[in-house]
């Protein structure tokens, strides 16, 4: 199973928020979370928006997503910082649920 984080923040707070993830990618990750990749857009209406993209094992999805939030916890002094967390699965895997 994959967690995809989706953050946006204003682009004046771009700065802060860097520095604040060079910090925080310093600490490994649980061993039962690997980063897949970081992907970053500017513009839009939210602002900078980021997806962390990361592997978990299936019978580790609860104690990842409690992860993620205690490592998004560290931004939320960032004025304009928001987050999600969604749960998400390959659409080879996905498929059969639909019976296709």
């Amino acid at each position: 199973m994959f967690l995809v984080g989706t953050v946006t923040y204003p682009p004046d707070k771009a700065a802060e928020m860097a520095k604040k993830f060079i910090k925080a990618t310093e600490k490994p990750l649980p061993p039962f979370i690997k980063r897949l990749n970081v992907l970053v857009a500017a513009g839009g209406e939210s602002g900078i928006k980021v997806l962390g993209i990361y592997e978990v094992d299936d019978a580790k999805i609860r104690e990842g997503v409690k992860e993620m939030t205690k490592n998004y916890a560290q931004y939320f002094d960032v004025e304009g910082f928001r987050y999600s967390v969604e749960v998400m699965m390959p659409a080879a895997e996905a498929l059969p649920l639909l019976g296709i």
